[in-house]
């Protein structure tokens, strides 16, 4: 994973997970109705967006790819939260201009930039029923796990678990945020947070399965050319991510 084609798999792999949950953010969002709607159609800018622009030949500029998302999301995004990962994204064009690839060694600035930006972008504290208990404990967990030494794997599961656990915790705060504001929410889980863990869902699956193909490929001795196989089932860091979201949501 080490190519502009690589963030745009990433993105794509959000979009892909945020589609998977669309009908079960909807139900979460008990004002509108359409929180996963939303997300998707966020995501489906986003993606379409780095994908036009990577693809335009040469060597394509991470940074302004992700800066011109930025700007597509605010002017086009939908619903309260896409300017708040308007401002995640600009953070990290800014943090990866001039970068014509993307790999493994990219994701830590990448998210710290994004959790910084998501940050300044949002009126609410950790703590408040908000994205911000599902983003910072997710993107800490992965954060603080890399600079312990743990391995890319390790990581991405401790980011993944955060994550949930924050969303799901927002079913714990008294007060909503947002359009929920003014009522209790007791025993409702935020929308807003259940999407950015989908979001990091994506987007931790998608370098799980990259960190899995990488070490195998380590691991494995050269094979020779085999046969065409039939279809394969599903991966296992696919069922890794299936089955923490069980966990987690229900699913």
């Amino acid at each position: 994973m080490a190519s502009a084609d690589s963030l745009v798999a990433i993105f794509e792999a959000i979009t892909q997970n945020l589609e998977r949950d669309q009908n079960s953010l909807n139900k979460l969002d008990r004002n509108n109705g359409n929180s996963g709607d939303n997300m998707v159609h966020n995501f489906q800018l986003v993606t379409s967006t780095l994908r036009k622009v990577t693809g335009q030949g040469g060597q394509a500029d991470i940074g302004q790819a992700l800066g011109q998302a930025a700007q597509v999301l605010r002017e086009d995004g939908k619903g309260a939260t896409a300017p708040i990962y308007a401002s995640g994204f600009q953070d990290a064009a800014t943090e990866l201009k001039g970068k014509s690839s993307f790999s493994l060694d990219d994701l830590m600035p990448l998210l710290q930039s994004l959790l910084g930006g998501i940050q300044k972008a949002n009126s609410s504290k950790p703590g408040e029923g908000s994205m911000l208990d599902s983003v910072v404990p997710g993107v800490m967990a992965y954060l603080d796990a890399k600079n312990n030494g743990q391995s890319e794997m390790e990581a991405i599961l401790s980011g993944l678990l955060s994550s949930r656990r924050g969303a799901t915790a927002t079913a714990g705060a008294s007060t909503g945020y947002g359009k929920g504001a003014g009522r209790d929410t007791t025993g409702e889980v935020d929308p807003g947070a259940a999407g950015a863990a989908s979001m990091l869902e994506g987007m931790f699956g998608a370098l799980l399965q990259s960190a899995m193909r990488s070490q195998a490929q380590k691991q494995a001795p050269a094979q020779p050319a085999q046969p065409a196989q039939p279809a394969q089932q599903p991966s296992a860091a696919s069922t890794i991510i299936d089955v923490l979201g069980s966990l987690f949501s229900g699913r």
